[in-house]
């Protein structure tokens, strides 16, 4: 599998520590409802802002802190959908821009390159964030993406499902994708992500925000 090179950033809550950020440890009830998308995009800045090849979890209180800052300044939420897509790319190109990080953040449309731009970032050491999008347009529906962990044998089980929800990949090869969401490490299988998109979404939501390198 082909994943970041180096240690994925995470949150320290009492005893435990996650695998990426964590809404649902959110001091404010908003963000713990629809914040997946700046928690993904504090997930990545934390990311590209590290140096070194280790990573001590942040605090819980100073992450939560900066979760804050970061809907305040660049991702505002709306009460119970969140952050399209076209609103985080401008967010993170902001958010670039006042940090002086040499980066350009684009909203993809097709879903005929999604996974050569997913293996390109992660080999360039990216970390992707990705979405599955709403039911559309018969949004009423129920139909939701399968989440695996992996078993101590080595086998996928299924574990959570989601839909209108952004999440970070860390790894992929030809079958999987490594994700962060909810403070864990989940598993998609990309035929299954493709189904989702064909049948009950549409790559106009279910996309990535695809991330080049600028000069400054």
């Amino acid at each position: 599998m082909l994943t970041l090179q180096r240690p994925f950033p995470s949150v320290q809550n009492n005893d435990l520590v996650s695998y990426g950020g964590c809404q649902t440890w959110s001091d404010r009830e908003m963000i713990r409802k629809c914040g997946c998308g700046p928690v993904a995009v504090l997930d990545l800045l934390h990311y590209l802002t590290h140096e070194g090849d280790s990573l001590v979890p942040q605090p819980l209180a100073a992450y939560n802190e900066e979760l804050r800052m970061l809907c305040r300044r660049y991702l505002p939420l709306i009460p119970y959908a969140g952050i399209n897509g076209f609103v985080l790319t401008i967010g993170v190109n902001r958010l670039f821009l006042d940090r002086g990080l040499p980066y350009r953040a684009f909203w993809a449309f097709s879903g005929t390159k999604l996974w050569d731009r997913i293996r390109e970032m992660l080999a360039r050491d990216l970390p992707v964030i990705l979405s599955v999008g709403p039911n559309f347009p018969a949004i009423w529906r129920k139909e939701r993406l399968r989440f695996y962990c992996r078993r101590a044998d080595g086998c996928f089980a299924p574990a959570a499902s989601t839909k209108s929800h952004y999440f970070t990949v860390t790894g992929i090869d030809e079958d999987w994708l490594q994700i962060s969401s909810w403070g864990r490490r989940y598993f998609i299988k990309r035929t299954e992500y493709d189904e989702f998109v064909r049948k009950h979404s549409t790559y106009l939501f279910s996309n990535l925000l695809y991330i080049k390198t600028t000069d400054l």
